[in-house]
């Protein structure tokens, strides 16, 4: 089912939209503060999901949570039958089935070619020639860098790092993409660039973004989950959470990018 299917399908509340990652009452306390309340959510495959909210809502929270970087958090959280508590290899493991793209692009030591192929184990990095190409043409690099491949990644631009980090993620071959923010600080045609790539890369696996831009929410949602104060306040498709958004909350947010959700 192509992805156009899939939003209609989301949009008229289809229940038989299949569900890559289910997300069951995962809370998430630290000290005396509770970060995350009885989170409940369902990811689709091959769709983009949105996560809104103000800041401090608990939206990095969560994404931390399912990549296994906040390990101590209750609940239950199932990605295509498995439990991720439980997940075969462990942690890092879990890691390279799902990625995680931070706000900020963080580049390590070396040339774009070690960074794109950092994740690779020796032997496999031998024999990548390909699979760094295809990742970095994913990531709408490959032209900028194609004859540059021994450069110092530190020399690329904010945007190409961030594009550099996109295609690292890819090389591992995550089966669900994470991304936090990926676009804040970024010009608007490298923005333009890494949203053009997630589209693309929604036909393939599913996608959750996080993001304080209500426009590029809606240029790219199929699924909108509205966050604040740790609890979800609101789940719909993209359309219906734009056009007629069935909580006061949901209404102020869309409206001033303010709410009051206590």
């Amino acid at each position: 089912m192509n992805r156009q299917n899939i939003r209609a399908r989301i949009e008229s509340g289809a229940e038989v939209v299949e569900s890559f990652l289910d997300v069951s009452d995962l809370s998430l306390q630290i000290g005396r503060r509770s970060i995350l309340d009885r989170i409940n959510i369902s990811l689709p495959k091959g769709a983009i999901t949105v996560l809104l909210g103000p800041s401090g809502a608990g939206k990095s929270s969560l994404l931390r949570c399912l990549n296994g970087l906040q390990a101590d958090w209750q609940g239950r959280v199932v990605m295509q039958g498995h439990d991720v508590r439980c997940w075969p290899g462990g942690e890092d493991a879990l890691r390279r089935h799902i990625g995680l793209i931070a706000q900020r692009p963080c580049v390590f030591p070396g040339t774009i070619a070690a960074n794109v192929l950092f994740g690779l184990a020796r032997r496999q990095r031998r024999q990548s020639s390909h699979l760094m190409m295809r990742c970095l043409q994913q990531a709408a690099l490959w032209d900028e860098v194609r004859d540059r491949l021994d450069d110092s990644a530190s020399c690329l631009s904010m945007g190409q790092q961030q594009r550099l980090c996109l295609a690292r993620a890819l090389a591992v071959g995550p089966q669900l993409l994470l991304l936090d923010e990926p676009t804040s600080s970024l010009d608007p045609r490298s923005r333009s660039l890494i949203e053009d790539s997630l589209r693309k890369l929604a036909e393939k696996i599913p996608l959750l973004l996080v993001s304080h831009d209500l426009e590029q929410a809606q240029r790219l949602a199929d699924q909108v989950i509205f966050l604040c104060d740790g609890r979800v306040i609101e789940k719909a498709s993209a359309e219906k959470f734009f056009s007629q958004p069935e909580r006061i909350e949901s209404r102020e947010f869309i409206r001033w990018q303010v709410c009051d959700c206590d």
